[in-house]
């Protein structure tokens, strides 16, 4: 889950939600769980997930460099929706919900 190639799909997945997913993070994250999980998040989902991106932005908004190996890695293009920073912070946020049992397992 930690392969350079999950980490690209990641990335396009959060530049998706960047270009199409609203205005608002919790527009975006709802945009994010309707297109991984194919349902909305509930209350609690949107307020740990909207918590989580503001702990990534943060924490890319400090190591811009980091935000910048993140948006690079791979062998694909980054679309350059946003700024390095908010790219990082919605690739994490991303790989958080695609590496979700939910996701990951199915019935």
């Amino acid at each position: 889950m930690n392969d350079v190639q999950h980490g690209e799909a990641a990335r396009a997945l959060a530049e998706r939600v960047l270009a199409d997913g609203g205005a608002t993070p919790a527009a975006r994250v709802t945009y994010l769980y309707r297109t991984v999980l194919s349902r909305p998040p509930d209350a609690e989902e949107l307020k740990l997930v909207t918590a989580a991106l503001d702990r990534q932005r943060a924490l890319f908004a400090a190591d811009p460099a980091a935000a910048a190996r993140l948006v690079r890695a791979g062998e694909s293009a980054p679309r350059r929706a946003a700024g390095d920073a908010e790219i990082a912070a919605w690739t994490m946020v991303a790989n958080l919900v695609l590496n979700l049992d939910e996701t990951v397992m199915r019935n």
